[in-house]
């Protein structure tokens, strides 16, 4: 994948965040002011991804990546320096939100947060939150979920 090989300049935003964040509701407001979005992509498919997108002329894509792979962040840092260095337009939006909010909306939904294991959901929160921490910390965007709504946070994107 290289930059010169692009007629156009591809744009790309990577969002990321703690499970029940709203990361999924981000994309899809993206996707709405004509972003290409997928939802979960490995972070290892980053690339074939981009090469694909720039062959079929597309100007604007938006991933969420998944942080259950075994080795996200060290192939997430990689992938990164690569499109940064093909001078490829990129952000990471970064979502967040309080563990009480997080918590409240598994208990809502029923679900497990991917992380727990056999352990709570405040332990599968707790361990989401140190492992994004080096996301977290370098995001060009941040944004606290924790007082949105669904529709206050696609106005918000």
């Amino acid at each position: 994948m290289t930059a010169s090989a692009a007629p156009h300049k591809l744009q790309l935003i990577v969002v990321s965040g703690l499970s029940g964040s709203g990361k999924s509701t981000a994309v899809r407001a993206l996707e709405d002011i004509g972003f290409f979005c997928i939802d979960n992509l490995p972070v290892p498919l980053i690339e074939p991804m981009l090469e694909l997108a720039e062959r079929a002329t597309m100007d604007k894509v938006a991933v969420v990546v998944d942080v259950r792979e075994r080795h996200f962040l060290p192939d997430y840092e990689r992938v990164v320096g690569r499109v940064k260095a093909d001078g490829l337009e990129f952000a990471t939006l970064y979502l967040t939100s309080s563990d009480e909010a997080l918590i409240r909306r598994f208990k809502e939904t029923r679900r497990h947060h991917p992380l727990q294991g056999d352990g709570s959901v405040e332990d599968g929160v707790l361990a989401e939150r140190e492992l994004l921490e080096p996301i977290h910390r370098n995001a060009t965007h941040v944004f606290d979920t924790s007082e949105y709504t669904v529709h206050a946070l696609r106005r918000r994107v």
